[in-house]
């Protein structure tokens, strides 16, 4: 009996250390990368604020492509809702910074989204991102 015992202790013993989420080199293996809500980072997951989950913005994401020419060209910015019922405010994500919630302007307005720094308008399935001062940062279509 203390034989199975011992064989099924380092049986998890084995299983465990497999599930590590480092090498026995110390370099980090491929999906141990979790950040503190739980996304995994290397497979291209990051946290919504908004939507309250782990996401990947080009599967769920709005894809806005850069327009200002100071702006790298090869670096797209995301834009998600809640849901395509609740767009009372919208989760920007830019390039190098952290995602940023816009709320919506207006109840009757076709579609403003605006803080302090940037202000997010949508016509006709457009949507454009802009610096308060009106420079054209970004820009993208709604996927049908």
């Amino acid at each position: 009996m203390s034989s199975r015992f011992t064989l099924f202790a380092l049986f998890m013993f084995l299983l465990l250390s497999a599930c590590n989420a480092q090498k026995p080199d110390g370099t980090p293996t491929v999906g141990g990368d979790r950040d503190k809500h739980g996304c995994i980072g290397s497979a291209g997951y990051q946290w919504s604020e908004l939507r309250g989950e782990c996401l990947r913005l080009f599967e769920i994401g709005i894809r806005l492509d850069p327009k200002a020419k100071d702006l790298n060209q090869t670096t797209s910015a995301f834009i998600v809702f809640k849901s395509m019922d609740e767009d009372a405010k919208v989760e920007l994500f830019l390039p190098g910074e952290k995602a940023i919630l816009l709320p919506k302007i207006g109840k009757d307005d076709a579609g403003t989204w605006k803080n302090k720094k940037y202000v997010l308008k949508q016509w006709r399935g457009m949507y454009s991102l802009e610096a308060v001062k009106g420079k054209l940062l970004y820009e993208g279509a709604a996927s049908k």
